[in-house]
């Protein structure tokens, strides 16, 4: 059922959607360079070293999410939260490696996160015709057939 055009179209969108949110989390920071130039610089740093991690398991849930047997729009929904979920570990593992203390204590550094997982909504939301495709393209049939119905009846040959 899923061909190398599929899997390949599935780690296409993935990384798209995964450059794309950090490109709009770099232009929505932009206001922030006019507040405090080093901030903007360290949070697109931050962005880009720990995005990774976000990537992977975003990766991981998308994935898992194509093989839900769910509707369209509950599969929408969880990606939506595990857009969410991924950034909140990727925040939190900068204080797992040390690289900042007491993150969730950190003031106007939490908008941040929030703009981050807003960036990845939007993006979502740009993508949303191929991941729909993704997502519907996993569906089990509605009924099981054991193959005599497909061969066609003389009715509908004349």
């Amino acid at each position: 059922m899923y061909t190398l055009n599929f899997k390949a179209l599935f780690v296409k969108t993935s990384v798209i959607i995964f450059l794309r949110a950090i490109l709009v989390y770099l232009l929505a920071t932009i206001p922030a360079m006019a507040a405090e130039p080093i901030m903007y610089f360290m949070s697109a740093g931050f962005a880009l070293s720990f995005g990774w991690i976000a990537a992977v398991l975003f990766f991981f849930f998308f994935y898992l999410l194509q093989k839900l047997p769910a509707g369209l729009p509950i599969k929408t929904v969880l990606l939506y939260l595990s857009v969410a979920i991924s950034v909140v570990i990727a925040f939190q593992a900068m204080e797992l490696t040390g690289v900042e203390q007491h993150i969730w204590e950190s003031g106007a550094f939490l908008l941040f996160p929030a703009v981050a997982i807003v960036s990845g909504w939007i993006s979502l939301i740009i993508g949303k015709q191929k991941i729909n495709y993704i997502m519907s393209f996993c569906r089990e049939p509605e009924n099981e057939t054991n193959g005599a119905d497909l061969l066609p009846s003389a009715e509908n040959i004349f």
